[in-house]
């Protein structure tokens, strides 16, 4: 019994502390991007090419065009530690205003952006328990019926 015990708590301290390795975003294949052709593919080959990006920017650029973002990270995680990041890129992909490919480049700077833990208040009237409780007080008339 006690080595049954012994092995089963080896058992979990050893496979408590795997490393797991999680992969999220863009799979990049670069030979994909090469394909695209700077000043003559539109929106359409682009998205025949490489696909549909992660994020489209929302916001027009300086010259009226916008942009699409390819972005790829891949983490290690170990038991309850901090994730490491092992691998992190974005392609930018900007077209000009007619929708054509003005320049494709790589970025391998990655920005830690922290979570707001805030929340915005809904318009409204917010309930509290006695409204809950009393609120439809009143609301219902009494139906007489006629003899």
């Amino acid at each position: 019994m006690r080595v049954a015990c012994a092995l089963l708590l080896v058992f979990v301290c050893t496979t408590a502390c795997e490393k797991t390795v999680y992969t999220r975003g863009y799979a990049m294949d670069f030979s994909d991007f090469n394909k695209i052709k700077i000043g003559k593919d539109d929106a359409q080959a682009v998205f025949e090419k490489v696909g549909s990006p992660t994020v489209r920017s929302s916001v027009e650029n300086e010259n009226g065009g916008y942009s699409w973002y390819y972005v790829y990270k891949r983490t290690e995680k170990n038991g309850f530690l901090d994730a490491k990041v092992l691998d992190a890129k974005t392609m930018v992909i900007t077209f000009n205003s007619k929708g054509i490919v003005t320049s494709i480049s790589e970025n391998t700077n990655e920005r830690h952006i922290d979570i707001v833990k805030d929340h915005t208040d809904t318009s409204g009237k917010g309930t509290g328990i006695t409204n809950e409780i009393f609120g439809g007080l009143g609301k219902y008339r009494k139906q007489y019926q006629k003899d």
